[in-house]
């Protein structure tokens, strides 16, 4: 059952998105336990990134709805691997079949824009980014494949996700989970995340710490078990 504080604070997030804010998201302590910055993909800019990277300090990755992901027929890295694996036996020592926390990782291909240099820039990463959103809004009146392949080149420095077939009923990861807010917000069906790191713990964010950096930038902090129920 939702309360009327859980909907209140879905609201406040889904407005954030909705205007091109952050919003930070914590998927379960029973899981990764982690907090992720999260934004649309499509309004991801420069200053955007500068933000995950100075205060939020993980892997900034791009990710698409399982919609997306079906048109363009990507694979997932574990699957590359196990097809490459016939030439390459080394690649049989170091698929990972599943993660410590449980389920497969999302981790696609890697990608950058067609017009960066190296990539890594925060203005070359943010073009990345924008491009895999403008792919996911094409899928309403547009042409996906098209705009892809025209825009996006492999290997690169945004590292891409995909929802799982079933979203959150199969998988319920940050991928997923920024995904269903997404669409609840009535967004493309992409989104760029980075986990919070500490570093005094050089560790994941405590949900604590979290808390008190939403307090202080004004961010809604969502629970992935609320997105759930």
């Amino acid at each position: 059952m939702i309360t009327s504080t859980v909907a209140q604070k879905l609201r406040e997030a889904v407005s954030a998105l909705q205007r091109g804010e952050f919003i930070l998201l914590h998927d379960d302590d029973a899981r990764e336990n982690e907090i992720d910055m999260v934004l649309p993909a499509h309004l991801c800019t420069p200053s955007s990134i500068a933000f995950m990277r100075q205060n939020a300090g993980g892997l900034i990755c791009a990710a698409i709805g399982r919609d997306v992901a079906a048109v363009l027929q990507l694979p997932y890295m574990h699957d590359l691997l196990l097809e490459t694996a016939e030439h390459h036996p080394v690649l049989r020592f170091i698929i990972q079949q599943n993660t410590p926390y449980g389920g497969r990782p999302a981790f696609s291909i890697t990608l950058n824009h067609r017009e960066v240099y190296t990539g890594i820039t925060d203005m070359e990463r943010s073009m990345t980014i924008r491009a895999i959103g403008d792919v996911a809004s094409a899928l309403n009146g547009g042409d996906p494949m098209a705009l892809f392949t025209s825009t996006l080149i492999s290997p690169g420095h945004v590292p891409l996700l995909l929802e799982a077939d079933g979203g959150l009923k199969s998988r319920r990861g940050h991928t997923e989970l920024s995904i269903a807010l997404m669409r609840m917000a009535g967004l493309p069906s992409a989104s760029v995340l980075c986990e919070m790191l500490d570093a005094g713990t050089h560790r994941a964010l405590s949900i604590s710490k979290a808390m008190e950096f939403a307090k202080q930038q004004s961010i809604p902090l969502v629970d992935g078990r609320d997105i759930v129920n």
